[in-house]
């Protein structure tokens, strides 16, 4: 999972020209969805909001690479979406806050079958919440709830998740012995879909595979050189690669890596 900073990302997009007319578009089309009855909210949210966000979304990923924020999964043949974080659904006066809005690919934001466990994976609309469970009821009480489902957007979810050699996600040790933090990285994994064997099979970093070739081996520059392009933010999977070879930070060449990284 990628960690986006998203506040001040935002306000950088936001202060151009261009940027202040999409919030303007965002903050006229909340105003406009106010005013509805309650029960045209969500039609016609679905039927007007893709057109009023995809051109903040098309920014986003300009900036930050076609990647999921989620999954970090590339998409080049296919098309990242906007999922909203707390859903339309439940929190209708979120559908046009840029906060609430994560660049995702679609086995994240909608029902995608995961083999690994046997089920539909993909938050779609659900949103958990850790007990007591009580839903916010406006944007002032958002701090109040406990959500289950990783945030992106939230350093200190990220923090929670790590990954093995194989590219499986994990509950970073740190955390073993936290339930909350067991349930919602365990949860995240099927909501989000992360722990999706395709993403899992190039995830899989294996720092070994270089140390078992001979000195000078050109073989070991290529793996070196794949390597250090895997930490690029942009790249796909760029957190579980960071992840996994910090664990081999007693390598002088890993060291070197991460230290060219900024890791």
């Amino acid at each position: 999972m990628r960690h986006i900073s998203l506040k001040p990302l935002l306000k950088k997009i936001f202060a151009d020209a261009d940027g202040k007319n999409i919030r303007k578009r965002l903050i006229k089309a909340h105003k406009k969805l106010a005013a509805m009855q309650v029960a045209d909210r969500k039609n016609h949210t679905d039927k007007n909001g893709p057109n009023k966000w995809k051109p903040l979304k098309t920014r986003l990923t300009n900036v930050l690479g076609k990647k999921c924020w989620y999954t970090e999964v590339e998409l080049t043949g296919a098309t990242l979406v906007v999922d909203h974080y707390r859903p339309v659904c439940a929190y209708w006066w979120l559908s046009y806050d840029a906060e609430n809005y994560r660049v995702s690919c679609p086995w994240a934001n909608s029902h995608e079958h995961n083999a690994e466990h046997g089920c539909a994976g993909g938050k779609g609309e659900q949103f958990p919440l850790l007990p007591p469970g009580i839903a916010a009821t406006g944007k002032n009480r958002l701090r109040m709830e406990r959500p289950v489902i990783l945030d992106p957007c939230r350093k200190a979810d990220c923090d929670l998740l790590a990954f093995q050699a194989d590219g499986r996600p994990i509950l970073n040790p740190a955390f073993i012995g936290d339930p909350m933090a067991t349930k919602r990285v365990e949860d995240s994994k099927i909501l989000l879909n992360l722990d999706h064997p395709d993403f899992n099979s190039k995830r899989e970093t294996d720092v070994n595979t270089h140390e078992q070739l001979p000195e000078g081996a050109a073989s070991r520059k290529e793996i070196r050189d794949k390597l250090a392009g895997k930490l690029e933010p942009t790249a796909p999977y760029s957190t579980a690669a960071r992840f996994y070879l910090k664990l081999h930070r007693h390598l002088d060449w890993v060291e070197k890596l991460l230290s060219s990284a900024g890791t």
